[in-house]
């Protein structure tokens, strides 16, 4: 991937999984849900002019930690700012009684992390260092997910402590400078996706995914008609004795400790849910090519795993069919979920998450600061209150034992559901792992699944639209004509529904943009998914102008 000759004050396209995260912004502007935050204590005698060098020094390197988005006819692109827009804010409280400043410190933290971003003014990191004791130091950073990931945090740990220790010791780091930034990896996206290559990958995922509807574990409650986000979390660990077995089984049947509690996963869910092949999403970090492994940026790509459970296997068997399950979906994952969700055109839902509900992952213990002169630090815990998915286990691997949380919607279980959930999935890993030829069916957890139909999701203002035989009113006729702009088709009715037609995301965003500068007047993204049809969008448009009138 070379480097490419761009201006860095040229407007650089968006990577696929960036023009997602920027659509999910537009569509429920003034959210967190995209934030993600880290904090960190320090103890010891700190230089704070060192720290705040370290930092800053991170966002040069990185230019998209310092970019903003800006929209250029009707497309996002990425735009770079200079490093002094990045200034971390700094807090002494050392004056207040030790349990009154954690407490302040905590409080800011938690206000940092739901402070939503601004995509359109850099930088997307936040950063703020609170003094709570002479020796003690808290560092809260907040990252917007479209200019971080995962492994990136450990790209910028590693960078930030070596650049402190220099600046300690009076020299400049000698880190190298980066050949290439995330804006050169999404050019080269944009370019090298396309052709054989992206089709052979796209026919894999239809014949996985795209004969069946997605599919819901079962919930507590009916499924509101708009995603709140509201979640909650329960802390889990397997028994240290269990650890050890997990590993023995995985080694003599050639797994991973990733697929042996996948495996179990997806047998507890098919128990729960009665369905054989519940679709389950992971993240995978997107690094395919060597050049982008130093970088920070948004690279994670999520796949579907649904394995096949028919037919009662041992576990075994399910061993072998999540592995085979695994690395089919490995080899196959140059395709951004992005451009997945476009492919195979799930039913529109904003209630949901595309594709699937439920997200598993095994990750290792996170990275921290390390070799820091005369400084210990260690991992402050964040309230994560925020959730994307029905139900998101997160488990990590610390060596001697696994330990985790699940995270879910608090709209659609209750704890106790949540708590049964998590125990039941404890005690069916350590039955399969200790007898692992018995069929497992033998294990199926004593619950009934619980089937409670969702909530209707049209909201009043949409109505029934416009009988066939009716000529088209003046607001479908701007509808058709920004349409057939947009998608480069006509529509042939006033019925024909706009992501049948091709429609995506981004297409989306276009054809509300337009239709506010036609119509000189603000409408929500979320009106297209709530009136996919030509007749509905045109009396959805219609009954927000009057509302605006009756309000006047």
């Amino acid at each position: 991937m070379p480097s490419s000759e761009r201006c860095v004050e040229t407007p650089a396209k968006l990577s696929f999984a960036q023009q997602r995260l920027w659509f999910l912004d537009r569509l429920r502007p003034g959210r967190a849900d995209h934030n993600v935050p880290v904090a960190v204590r320090l103890r010891g005698p700190l230089d704070q002019g060192a720290l705040v060098l370290a930092l800053t020094e991170v966002v040069r390197r990185h230019e998209v930690l310092r970019s903003r988005i800006v929209v250029i006819d009707d497309t996002p692109y990425q735009v770079t700012e200079p490093v002094d827009t990045f200034v971390p804010a700094l807090n002494d409280l050392a004056a207040l009684p030790w349990a009154q400043a954690e407490e302040r410190a905590h409080a800011l933290a938690v206000e940092d992390a739901g402070t939503p971003f601004d995509l359109g003014t850099a930088p997307l990191l936040r950063a703020r260092l609170i003094r709570t004791a002479a020796d003690d130091h808290l560092l809260v950073l907040v990252f917007h997910h479209i200019a971080a990931d995962g492994w990136s945090l450990s790209v910028l740990w590693q960078e930030f402590s070596a650049v402190y220790r220099a600046a300690v010791c009076g020299r400049p780091s000698d880190l190298p400078e980066l050949p290439v930034q995330y804006a050169d990896f999404a050019d080269w996206q944009h370019q090298h996706l396309t052709g054989t290559a992206l089709r052979e990958q796209l026919a894999h995922w239809r014949e996985r995914l795209g004969h069946k509807n997605p599919s819901s574990f079962p919930t507590d409650h009916p499924r509101p008609a708009l995603w709140s986000g509201r979640g909650d979390q329960i802390e889990v660990e397997f028994p240290a004795e269990l650890t050890p077995r997990i590993r023995a089984l995985g080694l003599a049947h050639e797994v991973t400790p990733f697929i042996t509690l996948l495996a179990a996963f997806q047998v507890l869910l098919a128990h729960h849910s009665g369905e054989p092949d519940l679709p389950v999403g992971t993240p995978i970090s997107g690094r395919t090519r060597i050049e982008v492994e130093p970088l920070i940026g948004f690279f994670v790509n999520t796949l579907v795993l649904r394995t096949d459970l028919t037919g009662d296997p041992t576990f075994t068997e399910a061993l072998d069919r999540a592995r085979r399950c695994a690395m089919d979906a490995y080899s196959h994952q140059d395709v951004p979920f992005e451009r997945l969700v476009e492919e195979l055109h799930p039913e529109r839902d904003l209630g949901r998450h595309p594709l699937f509900t439920v997200m598993f992952q095994v990750e290792a213990e996170p990275a921290l600061p390390s070799g820091l002169p005369e400084l210990e630090a260690s991992a402050h815990h964040m309230p994560y209150d925020l959730v994307k998915f029905d139900v998101e286990v997160s488990l990590t691997d610390r060596g001697d034992r696994f330990t985790g949380v699940v995270r879910y919607a608090a709209d659609l279980f209750e704890r106790s559901t949540v708590e049964r959930f998590a125990e039941d999935y404890r005690e069916l890993l350590d039955r399969l792992v200790t007898s692992p030829e018995q069929p497992i069916s033998a294990w199926g957890p004593q619950l009934a699944p619980r089937a409670i139909p969702a909530a209707p999701v049209v909201p009043p203002e949409a109505g029934r639209g416009t009988p066939d035989d009716a000529p088209p009113t003046e607001t479908e006729l701007l509808v058709l004509e920004v349409w057939s702009e947009v998608l480069d088709v006509a529509p042939s009715s006033v019925h024909d529904d706009f992501f049948v037609l091709g429609g995506h995301s981004l297409l989306a965003s276009k054809v509300m943009s337009r239709l506010c500068r036609a119509l000189d007047f603000e409408l929500p993204l979320t009106l297209l998914f709530y009136c996919p049809t030509v007749a509905e969008l045109a009396q959805g448009i219609e009954a927000a102008l009057l509302a605006d009138l009756e309000n006047a």
